[in-house]
């Protein structure tokens, strides 16, 4: 059986993605950098090294591969991590490496908020090209685009949930009523394990979000319930909201939220209620039944 390559395969998802992958009997082939994570050291995984932003890297990782799940991708820019160098022009350079390897399939992460060329967001801007690459790639794809995820790891449930345990007085950035319809992470690597195996995904971009749609408020009154809580809310306007966030880019090494995330808080994340039952043959399991994970912190 090829190995499936999994680019991202030590972030959020691939941590879910990679187990999901071999209990499906699965060989798996990472691509990593410079450090060896621990937690990949085991039966059925093959670690290469390698770096999408590097394409003479990418050949050896590429090579007999049956299919490539590509999750690599940053939300912050730092230094030479830039949204066009690593979302946009790795995700060229992968599916180039895929194309000359005659890779099979290709599953590519985007985000729900992916619309078209978006200059204004360059965020989302970077994701749109990395899906033109992959479209324009004469490979059998799949793209997926999710609402925002959750899981024990996040980056968004666990935050909201630090300044309910920490402030008496919760901060709701402007009118908080734009909605997100969120997805646990788990059912997200089941969903992209499917779409390897299934000949009805390929040429498809695929939306997934979970079964309801929640505001930015729903979201901080039923994480307030869950940690039993009582707590004010104050709204905070979103011009005042950009100084302070552009501070705190600056200053703190992994800042709550940063300002292209800000000007994304403007946007509805939202999808059909059933597209994971109709795609993926199941129903997710509601926000509420999945943040346990937040009481255990």
């Amino acid at each position: 059986m090829k190995p499936m390559l999994v680019t991202g395969a030590t972030g959020f998802v691939g941590s879910y993605l990679v187990p999901e992958l071999l209990s499906r009997g699965h060989r798996v082939r990472c691509l990593v950098r410079s450090t060896t994570p621990r937690h990949l050291q085991r039966p059925g995984v093959e670690l290469v090294r390698g770096d999408i932003t590097a394409p003479g890297s990418l050949d050896e990782a590429c090579a007999g591969a049956g299919g490539i799940v590509h999750l690599a991708a940053i939300i912050r820019e730092k230094g030479r991590a830039t949204f066009q160098r690593v979302n946009a022009e790795g995700t060229q350079h992968l599916v180039a490496a895929a194309q000359r390897a005659g890779v099979g399939r290709f599953i590519h992460m985007s985000n729900l908020s992916v619309t078209g060329p978006q200059p204004a967001y360059p965020f989302l801007h970077s994701k749109w090209l990395g899906e033109e690459a992959v479209r324009e790639g004469g490979l059998a794809y799949t793209i997926f685009r999710p609402s925002v995820l959750f899981g024990p790891e996040d980056r968004f449930i666990n935050v909201l949930a630090d300044l309910v345990r920490r402030l008496p007085v919760v901060p709701v950035i402007g009118p908080g009523r734009t909605r997100f319809q969120l997805i646990s992470v788990a059912e997200v690597a089941r969903c992209l394990a499917s779409a390897l195996g299934e000949d009805r995904f390929s040429g498809q971009t695929v939306e997934l979000g979970g079964p309801e749609h929640l505001s930015y408020e729903d979201i901080i009154d039923l994480i307030i319930r869950t940690l039993g809580k009582r707590r004010v809310k104050v709204h905070i306007p979103l011009p005042f909201m950009r100084p302070a966030v552009w501070a705190m880019e600056r200053l703190l090494p992994q800042p709550p939220v940063t300002s292209q995330q800000l000007k994304m808080l403007a946007q509805d994340n939202i999808t059909d209620l059933d597209i994971v039952e109709r795609w993926c043959g199941f129903r997710p399991i509601p926000l509420a039944e999945g943040m346990g994970y937040i009481r255990r912190r």
